[in-house]
């Protein structure tokens, strides 16, 4: 009977010490789990600014993207802009080329026709021929000289010397060969509608004794014009300086 107290004693001081080890136990639990809170608290923090600033920088690159594709938008306006300019400019070099091709043209044909008719002129005043007809080759070479002036400067030249020409009935249908084209398939002709040149006229192309060709005009100027070789009477190589007389 006297075991029991002690016994009861012992059982109390053993559940005493049990429970204040479970005391710090738990305290130190709770100490370590409002740590973790804590932390897990604080990054959660770090993750929201992180958040909004990821937000925030997003807005700013979806602005960025959308300044871009306006800039792109315009840049596309300005590239087809000069696109069209560049093929205006394109086909402007191409139109003045070939008015540069006709000015050259008519200065050949112009010069052709000048040194002809100085050579009728040394003729005609051998001929003794009337200070009229001598006084009509020199204003139509002065007039001419003036053209040639003009189609070497690039200005319009006079369209029309029938009037002038008409006179030199000994040079009607005489022309000379200023070029060839690609494998002898036109020739360019001084001779133009101021002479009396007519689409569809055909000329004979002569070397020396030999006929080498016949050509038939298809575009008329009026000091010079284009011809077509017609291919079955094509018996050389045609030359610029070849001579061509208008086949009646």
């Amino acid at each position: 009977m006297n075991r029991l107290p002690l016994i009861l004693c012992a059982i109390a001081i053993l559940g005493s010490v049990v429970s204040a080890g479970l005391f710090f136990q738990i305290g130190n639990s709770k100490q370590i789990l409002e740590l973790r809170l804590a932390d897990a608290t604080a990054r959660a923090g770090k993750l929201e600014t992180d958040l909004a600033q990821a937000n925030e920088q997003n807005g700013a690159l979806k602005g960025q993207v959308r300044a871009l594709e306006s800039d792109l938008g315009q840049i596309k306006v300005q590239f087809a802009a000069v696109e069209t300019k560049a093929k205006q400019t394109e086909q402007d070099l191409a139109q003045t080329k070939n008015v540069l091709g006709v000015y050259e043209l008519t200065a050949r044909a112009l010069a052709d026709e000048i040194s002809a008719l100085r050579q009728d002129l040394a003729e005609t005043r051998a001929s003794n021929a009337s200070p009229d007809a001598v006084a009509a080759y020199k204003d139509t070479i002065a007039e001419l000289e003036k053209q040639l002036a003009a189609a070497k400067s690039g200005t319009a030249a006079p369209g029309t010397l029938a009037s002038s020409t008409a006179v030199f009935t000994n040079r009607a249908g005489r022309a000379t060969v200023l070029s060839v084209g690609p494998d002898s398939a036109f020739v360019v002709l001084n001779f133009g509608s101021v002479r009396g040149a007519r689409l569809g006229h055909k000329l004979t192309v002569s070397q020396g004794t030999s006929e080498v060709a016949v050509v038939q005009i298809s575009d008329v100027r009026p000091n010079f014009s284009i011809a077509q070789v017609l291919p079955d009477t094509l018996r050389g190589i045609l030359q610029k300086g070849d001579p061509a007389l208008l086949l009646r």
